[in-house]
């Protein structure tokens, strides 16, 4: 029974950092992470006709100023993106001049993103609980994302609290059954399998066409066990 639970969590450990793991994780999300947060641009930018008689100046500033990043952040150009070339603003100004508009909130996600491509998490964390998005997607994506960082600082229990909001905030056939399996990834690794247990099923009994939902036995079967 003991050697049986050691290579129980061998096999989850290895499924828990295949999944958590930032390796490659720009690349791996970039349509999910750029685009998203292009989308909501393009949605700002559409209301700044009707708008901008009454909005404040900072506000239409902001929305212009970050185009010329999030190009830089779609061509891969992390670092011309945060910085700028001199003749532009890079996210991380943006972020800091622009706090509390729509384009500060772009700069904040986009610069979360860009630390946690460099490894640096609790900066990362700093820059997404500095954003306050009411869209579907990213603004969930902003509070898994920081569950993310928590597990790469080892913090786990506080860790699958955010994913756990993450995938309960608007339930979706994107991110809810992503963060319910990063969620069950979570506590598996913390031993908390009736945890897991709950979290899979739910993956099974509301999302079984999803990606995750079509393999979610065997994770139910591993917990179990």
């Amino acid at each position: 029974m003991a050697k049986h639970n050691k290579n129980k969590a061998h096999n989850t450990k290895v499924e828990f950092d295949e999944l958590t793991s930032t390796e490659n994780f720009f690349e791996k999300n970039k349509n999910a992470l750029i685009y998203g947060g292009i989308g909501i641009i393009v949605v700002i930018l559409g209301f700044i006709g009707y708008q901008k008689f009454v909005s404040e100046p900072k506000e239409i500033e902001s929305q212009e100023q970050v185009w010329n990043a999030l190009y830089d952040l779609q061509n891969d150009s992390l670092e011309l993106a945060a910085q700028g070339n001199g003749e532009y603003s890079g996210f991380e100004e943006i972020a800091s001049e622009y706090s509390g508009t729509s384009g500060g909130d772009i700069a904040n996600y986009s610069m979360g993103i860009i630390e946690m491509e460099r490894g640096n998490f609790e900066e990362a964390l700093d820059y997404f609980k500095n954003t306050d998005f009411e869209d579907v997607v990213v603004g969930t994506l902003c509070i898994g994302l920081q569950g993310d960082c928590y597990v790469e600082l080892e913090d786990l229990e506080t860790a699958v609290d955010y994913f756990e909001k993450a995938a309960n905030r608007e339930p979706n056939e994107f991110t809810t059954p992503m963060f319910l399996k990063k969620a069950g990834l979570t506590y598996e690794e913390l031993g908390q399998y009736d945890d897991a247990i709950r979290v899979y099923t739910k993956i099974k009994d509301e999302y079984p066409t999803t990606a995750e939902g079509s393999d979610i036995d065997k994770y139910i079967a591993r917990a179990t066990k």
